[in-house]
């Protein structure tokens, strides 16, 4: 009951930052501006921000996409008439990519996020969110990796695997650019 609430938080929470007039809004529509706006190798802070938008909402897809799986894998063989075990497999292959392209979504987030904020010298609670953002990065990819000891990785995967810190991040990414803007 717990799991499925906060997984109705996440997607309220992203349904808001897409329809949001923040996510929708130009600004002002000045071109007078356009000569004088921060850019980092040559990309408009504005735009990065854009981006960055896109690929957290691309990372945090997850969301539907691991009751979905669990869902398919119980129910996908009757309901596409196919062979249980063939059908498990080609499922788990494309779960096997779909986390990988989770986890590099996920890290050109962060990366861009932080970027687009370097840029445009944002609030404290912009930097809070991109702290929490680079620690589920951190945690996924230690999850992907063998050398940490299993308790070392147990650690990671329960902080990687709870919703609280990335409903945290969301939460003030929406507060800081509602205090900034």
């Amino acid at each position: 009951m717990r799991n499925a609430f906060l997984q109705w938080l996440v997607l309220l929470i992203l349904g808001c930052l897409l329809v949001s007039p923040l996510a929708t809004a130009d600004g002002d529509d000045d071109d007078d501006d356009d000569e004088n706006e921060a850019t980092l190798l040559g990309l408009e802070g504005e735009a990065t921000g854009e981006v960055a938008q896109i690929l957290l909402i691309g990372t945090l897809s997850i969301v539907v996409w691991r009751p979905l799986f669990k869902w398919l894998r119980a129910k996908g063989p009757e309901l596409f008439d196919k062979e249980p075990r063939a059908f498990k497999k080609s499922l788990g292959v494309f779960n096997r990519r779909y986390m990988k392209a989770h986890n590099w979504v996920g890290l050109a987030a962060a990366v861009v996020g932080t970027a687009h904020g370097y840029v445009l010298e944002w609030h404290w609670t912009l930097w809070l969110a991109m702290v929490f953002m680079w620690v589920l990065v951190f945690s996924g990819y230690l999850l992907q990796w063998k050398w940490p000891p299993r308790e070392f990785r147990k650690g990671a995967r329960l902080l990687h695997m709870q919703r609280a810190m990335s409903i945290a991040a969301v939460v003030l990414l929406l507060v800081g650019h509602a205090i900034v803007d």
